[in-house]
């Protein structure tokens, strides 16, 4: 019938939220999160955040948006690593050197 769709290899299709399909690249799945992430912390760096804001805004807005995706796909290491240069830039700017070391800044409130 014309109303069903069947996927062609490499084409993925979204279910429930997630993406699925024969040899789909995973990078490209992602493409979508990673701009409403980037969008979300532009706008939020228009309110000129504290730092104590910025992480509240890298966990609410970074953590909120890839947690379900991950859970469900996976979250590949080139996409993890982008997300950590996107939390990078948004919290300390352009500076090559972060006052404060990554794992810290993760770290819950207690530990660091």
């Amino acid at each position: 019938p014309e109303t069903i769709h069947v996927v062609k290899e490499k084409e993925a299709i979204r279910i429930l939220g997630a993406w699925f399909g024969n040899n789909i690249d995973d990078c490209v799945v992602w493409s979508s999160q990673l701009e409403k992430i980037d969008s979300a912390l532009e706008s939020w760096e228009r309110s000129n955040p504290t730092i104590q804001g910025r992480r509240l805004i890298v966990s609410m807005v970074v953590g909120a948006m890839t947690q379900y995706l991950t859970t469900v796909q996976g979250m590949p290491k080139t996409i993890e690593k982008q997300m950590i240069k996107r939390i990078r830039k948004f919290m300390w700017g352009d500076k090559t050197q972060s006052p404060v070391n990554f794992d810290t800044l993760l770290a819950p409130r207690t530990e660091g």
